[in-house]
């Protein structure tokens, strides 16, 4: 017999039993991990069952509106309680606060027949001037246009001609008083009487391209009057004051307009275009006597006959009398005169100068009922927290104007506080009281307040009182429109929640809602919108800035899946972006149906938070916004639900500049991925008026001009994806910054992606150029964050089923 092998003996005896006890382990694992992957499944799935059956916000809803919330436009008539606005059905309605009543002035098919949405109704509401046809837009508020006449009783309408029957106007407006418009027309103004016919030349000096009489050449239009009209009326239609600019010394910017494929050669438009330290265009102000036909310049202040200066507002107190604003170039200066239309001779009434900064009076002043104060705002000292804008009133003496030169009113603030009051808007002479929307000590939201507008006394303290504080909780960003009276106003709730119009009067209780958004709201519920968080970010001084974030629907804090962020900043001077406002945007549907987050943060620089949070970019633009920028991504960096490998930044215009600037001076590995539509990419390129106010001129400021320029920090890009965009034919933020941000580049080896829209300006509004800006910007996001772009996808499905498909010959 053979030994026993007692391995073999040891193995042989306990085999089956291993085996079992194997299997039983191995499928206990399974088991575990399955469980591991089902609680992992059920962790990482975002979002509530609820919000997985809501749809998504497409493209499609935020480019045409679908999800827009109606607003009330209203304008108020002179002399009743009543105001004008557009129905529904699109028809210009009458509404009485009084008796609750309204009349329909102009039908909605009127409107669809001359194919126009533009009209201007007669202070008498007898006749109506109507466009006819699409205006052809010349700057971004100026047109060349067609109009009719129509009759309010009769209902009809009759082409209105200009000068020797020609049609195309630049600019058309009622008299205050009696059936009379006032046009411009080859930058010459006339005067019309519609029931005559008649019709008298004002001016005849005018010359295309070079003097302009009664509109604002390119600059003032965009950075000053902000309008299409540089004219103003007495009150008693006895007198037009208006401007005249002279271009003749202004370098003209040019660029090459395509215009119709038919077009072998196309052409080059000109602009009368002043950048920094260049000639600025010359002005006068003239007012012009309807009756007499006598024309008188407008004294300038003596302090600025010898400097570069501009105007900035005109007011009209009576039917003699006017308010005019004037600032030095630098805009740190502003003076009051007070003028009379018998001979354009003025006094100067106040004067106001900042240190280390700027002042922006572009607000026409209100008058009380009698002419002998008004109301503007003005920056008021508020201890070692510094200035912020508040109400003042101001005496206006008329006695002896021109006869002395300083004719000074007293100054008196009516409200005072570590808080911003942002626009004046009513004032009732019976009450003796004004109102006025400020920051109710959170920049973020707006409220309604009123305070007297008697003075202080031992027995009377005048105090704030909140009018829309108390209405509705999500009521937090608010604005007002007030009658001529001060009795009645229409209060827009325009956010945190969707927006709705109450009429109130100052008067009474009443309280009407005129527009409640119900279907929008209906719609909305169906909706997987984002959730908004507001947080304050610390800077590295220890002061706070405001952001929001716009979180995708499906984020639950209890999950540990993790989303791409998208910074969408613009970061100007005194702009704002983080408020409790309602609002539809391209990140809306970035963050409802692509699962971005999308934040915005509002830099040292921006507005609401007092000249000293203001003033921080004064000769540095380029600087603390950055800074800021910079820090808030680190802080959004750090967040356990964004995906630190896929931050992103865009912007447009100031924006564009701000994100070209972030990613050239970035610390490295931050973002990812960038895209400046329409940037300014050196102060050098932009206008005068702008670029001045915040950085004086280049002679000045020699440092902060070659500091602030994105074309020094072109190697940087390197490391990152970018997108630049922008339109051949931009009037405003020239092509030429981003072809020199492009040349660059190039220079520094640099890859990136360019855009460029054929002919389009600033806004990029023609024909399908938005679809076809956010599809690409957002196929670029997706190659950023995934590799692969919505495009390429497609294309690699259709390849897929072409291969499928069998060829020709096969079947």
């Amino acid at each position: 017999m053979d030994k026993p092998n007692p391995s073999k003996e040891l193995v042989g005896h306990t085999q089956d039993q291993r085996n079992w006890r194997g299997i039983a382990i191995a499928l206990l694992v399974i088991l575990i991990v399955c469980a591991l992957i089902v609680t992992a499944i059920i962790l990482v799935t975002p979002g509530s069952k609820e919000e997985d059956n809501r749809e998504k916000l497409s493209l499609e809803n935020y480019l045409n509106q679908s999800f827009h919330p109606k607003e009330l436009y209203v304008t108020w008539v002179d002399g009743d309680e009543a105001f004008v606005y557009r129905n529904d059905d699109g028809a210009v309605v009458e509404y009485n606060c009084t008796s609750n009543e309204t009349v329909t002035l102009i039908l909605s098919t009127v409107f669809k027949t001359l194919d126009t949405g533009v009209y201007k109704l007669s202070p008498d509401r007898k006749y109506a001037i109507l466009t006819t046809g699409a205006p052809e837009h010349i700057y971004r508020h100026s047109t060349l246009s067609k109009y009719s006449l129509y009759n309010v009783s009769t209902g009809t309408y009759v082409p209105l001609e200009g000068y020797k029957n020609e049609d195309v106007l630049q600019y058309i407006g009622w008299a205050p008083k009696g059936p009379a418009v006032v046009f411009v027309q080859h930058n010459n103004i006339y005067y019309k009487n519609i029931i005559t016919k008649e019709t008298k030349q004002v001016t005849s000096d005018g010359i295309t391209e070079e003097i302009f009489n009664g509109i604002p050449d390119w600059v003032y239009e965009e950075e000053i009057l902000m309008s299409d009209s540089a004219i103003w009326w007495s009150q008693e239609a006895t007198h037009i004051l208006y401007a005249q600019f002279n271009d003749t010394g202004v370098k003209k910017y040019m660029y090459p307009y395509y215009g119709d494929p038919t077009n072998e050669y196309g052409e080059m438009k000109r602009i009368a275009y002043p950048k920094p330290g260049a000639t600025n265009p010359t002005f006068k102000l003239k007012v012009h006597n309807l009756v007499t036909g006598k024309t008188f310049d407008v004294q300038a202040p003596k302090e600025f006959l010898n400097v570069d200066h501009y105007f900035t507002t005109v007011s009209w107190r009576d039917d003699t009398y006017f308010l005019v604003t004037w600032v030095n170039r630098a805009q740190n200066r502003t003076l009051f005169t007070v003028c009379t239309a018998v001979n354009g001779q003025c006094s100067l009434n106040f004067e106001e100068e900042v240190k280390g900064g700027w002042i922006e009076m572009d607000t026409p002043p209100l008058f009380t009922a009698n002419g002998k104060d008004y109301l503007t705002l003005m920056p008021n000292k508020d201890g070692k927290a510094g200035y912020f804008k508040h109400v003042a009133m101001v005496e206006l003496p008329v006695s002896n104007i021109g006869k002395l030169s300083r004719n000074i009113g007293i100054r008196r603030f009516l409200t005072h506080g570590q808080y911003e009051v942002t626009d004046i808007v009513g004032i009732n002479d019976e009450l003796r009281e004004v109102y006025f929307i400020a920051t109710p000590g959170d920049a973020r939201k707006r409220h309604l307040y009123s305070i007297s507008t008697d003075s202080p006394s031992s027995s009377f303290t005048p105090t704030v009182k909140c009018l829309s504080c108390d209405i509705d909780e999500k009521c937090q960003y608010v604005t007002a429109s007030f009658s001529h009276t001060g009795k009645y106003y229409i209060l827009g709730c325009l956010g945190p929640d969707i927006p709705y119009f109450i009429l109130k009067s100052t008067m009474s209780d009443i309280s009407i809602m005129l527009e409640d958004n119900q279907v929008l709201r209906k719609k909305y519920d169906k909706v997987a919108f984002p959730k908004i968080k507001f947080i304050d970010i610390e800077t590295e001084d220890g002061e706070k800035i405001h952001a929001k974030m716009l979180i995708p629907p499906v984020w639950n804090k209890d999950e540990i899946i993790t989303y791409p962020l998208l910074m969408s900043v613009y970061g100007g001077p005194g702009s704002q972006l983080v408020t409790e406002k309602f609002e539809i945007k391209w990140a809306s549907y970035l963050a409802s149906t692509k699962n971005i987050i999308v934040a915005y943060v509002d830099a040292r620089g921006t507005g609401a938070r007092g000249d000293r949070f203001l003033h921080r970019m004064y000769k540095n633009l380029g600087s603390i916004e950055v800074q800021d920028t910079i820090t808030a991504a680190q802080y959004f960096d750090s967040l356990s639900y964004v995906e630190s490998s896929k931050l992103s930044i865009w912007g447009w215009s100031y924006g564009g500049y701000l994100t070209a600037n972030v990613l050239g001076r970035q610390p490295k590995e931050l973002f990812e991925c960038g895209i400046s539509v329409a940037p300014v990419t050196d102060w050098l390129y932009y206008d005068s008026v702008y670029t001045e106010r915040y950085m004086n001129t280049p002679r000045e400021n020699p440092n902060g001009y070659s500091t602030s320029s994105v074309l020094q920090y072109a190697r940087n890009f390197k490391d990152v994806m970018f997108m630049l965009v922008h339109g051949t034919g931009d009037d405003n933020v020239h092509f030429q910054n981003s072809a020199q941000l492009m040349k660059a580049l190039q220079e520094e080896d640099v890859y990136f992606t360019q855009q460029f829209y054929t002919d389009q300006q600033h806004g990029l509004n023609g024909g399908h150029t938005k679809e076809h800006l956010y599809k690409s910007m957002g196929d670029f996001l997706d190659e950023c964050y995934h590799g692969t772009s919505a495009k390429y996808e497609e294309r690699k499905e259709a390849l897929e089923q072409e291969k499928q498909e069998p060829m020709e010959g096969e079947r």
